[in-house]
């Protein structure tokens, strides 16, 4: 009777270790292909997600995201948005993290025995950056977009918008190793 309630506690063991490691595995497949998507863009522009905003373009649309002496040039499936330069009456950056591994990641969280799918919440986490443009329409409206970017990202888009003639009441924070250059001494 005892070796075979043993039997029972090391398969019941094996079931919660495979439960524990299987989201981990998930987690770090996606990793990965987010990392071979960024990679494969090349240098036209920047992989970001429309959040809100933009006219023409739907909400939470994956596209490239490129700053020019046009202005700042969104381009998804078909769908074009701009923002001109003379239009933008500030910019901002933040920083933000959403959680990966959509629904699966989800649904494995909960068959991890002992609340062990809270500590996974804790590591599924990807950190980004987001980009906000107040700008003004033709006819004087006001009006605001927001993009999520890499890690990173926003500055450097930041930055080319400024060298291109946009206002921004927040100076451009320096990179490292560089020195600041933007804003105002007061």
């Amino acid at each position: 009777m005892t070796t075979n309630r043993m039997s029972i506690v090391r398969k019941k063991t094996r079931c919660c270790i495979f439960l524990v490691l299987l989201p981990f595995t998930l987690c770090s497949a996606l990793f990965a292909q987010a990392a071979d998507t960024s990679a494969s863009k090349g240098g036209s522009g920047v992989r970001a997600t429309h959040v809100l905003g933009l006219e023409g373009v739907k909400r939470n649309m994956h596209g490239t995201l490129a700053a020019g002496p046009g202005g700042l040039d969104f381009e998804a499936n078909g769908a074009h948005g701009t923002v001109t330069i003379a239009s933008i009456e500030d910019v901002f950056t933040g920083e933000d993290s959403h959680q990966v591994g959509g629904k699966a990641l989800t649904v494995a969280k909960m068959g991890v025995p002992y609340g062990g799918g809270r500590m996974i919440s804790l590591f599924s986490h990807e950190k980004l950056d987001s980009l906000t443009l107040e700008y003004r329409d033709p006819n004087g409206g006001l009006h605001g977009v927001v993009f999520t970017v890499p890690r990173g990202q926003a500055e450097i888009l930041k930055k080319q918008l400024l060298a291109q003639g946009a206002h921004a009441s927040i100076p451009v924070a320096s990179l490292p190793g560089k020195p600041d250059t933007g804003g105002t001494k007061q």
